[in-house]
């Protein structure tokens, strides 16, 4: 999870972009962007970011993980390898939808590069996404519950009221945070809760998961507090400052584990418990955090919680070593950058 849970549009990390991928062929050199119009099949792979797909694969594995024993059987791997991929076929969708609607933001902040540079022209991006949620729906409809359905269309509409005018959560303090923690730490939960065939009844050991996606949200948003001030938008990160919201974080992650504690989910408190001291280091020893360091407690929070899916679905640790290497070669060919990077 590069940007961890990050500012994904929601539900996802959940859900804005993540940061401007950093680092260079040489000093002050900066990317080199490839001419519009000449996009290739990897770019419209990486144009769905894997790496925030990260923390959708992350939560759904937790919320299958807290399901098992709720439905009183083993999940049939194949129905939750289907609604991880259907999933993901929605989260893909909305990712497009959001860098389409911030694509002006991304080229001034020269970040992004696919849509925000033309590489992947604005119809092809609109087809793209279309085709994502059609196929997503689709599947659903066909193959999982009618519970998975719900969730699924719930997710695409919560996506497209973040990152979509007139209502655009992403750009509203509060409900920026809250959109995110509801996408990413309740639907997407919900989805590999459900996938696992368990009944909705129990869903309250998940609590925890809302409030670290909000926590790492929060993070993410104060890595972007000038781009978004000089966009118009006013985000919880504008609006909190970066002293006060990495507090914010810091006690959101400190709710996280308590809630945790309280309902019994051992997986979430560790995972928050070993995220909280960075965040906590942040948040009393830094006013104002240097621009380059302020993702590394989202980083490191989403990393833990990856490895805590992991430790219950060992396939997933090759999966995301995967994705990140790739990743990381993508862009340093495409680009001449490297990211992800701490």
């Amino acid at each position: 999870m590069d940007q961890a849970i990050k500012r994904a549009p929601a539900p996802g990390a959940g859900g804005a972009g993540p940061p401007s991928p950093r680092g260079g062929p040489a000093a002050g050199s900066g990317p080199r962007i490839p001419p519009p119009g000449s996009a290739n099949a990897l770019d419209y792979i990486f144009l769905l970011r894997p790496t925030i797909l990260i923390p959708v694969w992350t939560f759904f594995l937790l919320g299958a993980r807290h399901g098992r024993p709720a439905a009183g059987v083993s999940p049939d791997p194949v129905m939750l390898a289907a609604g991880l991929a259907l999933f993901s076929a929605l989260m893909g969708a909305v990712y497009v939808i959001n860098q389409i609607t911030d694509r002006a933001t991304d080229l001034a902040a020269n970040k992004l590069f696919l849509i925000s540079h033309s590489i992947v022209s604005l119809p092809s991006a609109r087809i793209m996404a279309a085709l994502l949620a059609a196929a997503s729906l689709a599947g659903g409809f066909l193959f999982m519950s009618g519970k998975f359905l719900i969730i699924l269309s719930a997710s695409l509409l919560l996506g497209l009221l973040y990152s979509v005018e007139p209502v655009r959560l992403k750009k509203r303090a509060v409900l920026d945070i809250a959109a995110n923690a509801a996408g990413s730490g309740v639907l997407n939960t919900l989805a590999g809760w459900t996938a696992a065939g368990a009944p909705i009844e129990g869903y309250v050991v998940l609590l925890p998961y809302p409030l670290a996606v909000a926590s790492v949200h929060m993070v993410t948003a104060l890595a972007d507090i000038e781009a978004d001030r000089g966009s118009g938008l006013g985000t919880s990160g504008v609006l909190a400052g970066p002293g006060t919201g990495m507090r914010i974080a810091a006690g959101l992650m400190c709710a996280a584990a308590a809630s945790a504690l309280l309902v019994g989910n051992r997986p979430a408190l560790f995972a928050s418990l070993l995220s909280l001291p960075l965040l906590v280091a942040a948040a009393s020893g830094m006013k104002e955090p240097a621009a380059g360091r302020i993702l590394l407690p989202a980083k490191i929070a989403t990393l833990v919680f990856a490895l805590a899916a992991g430790f219950f679905f060992p396939l997933f640790i090759p999966l995301l070593a995967a994705v990140i290497i790739a990743t990381r070669i993508y862009y340093k060919r495409r680009f001449g950058i490297s990211y992800p990077s701490l």
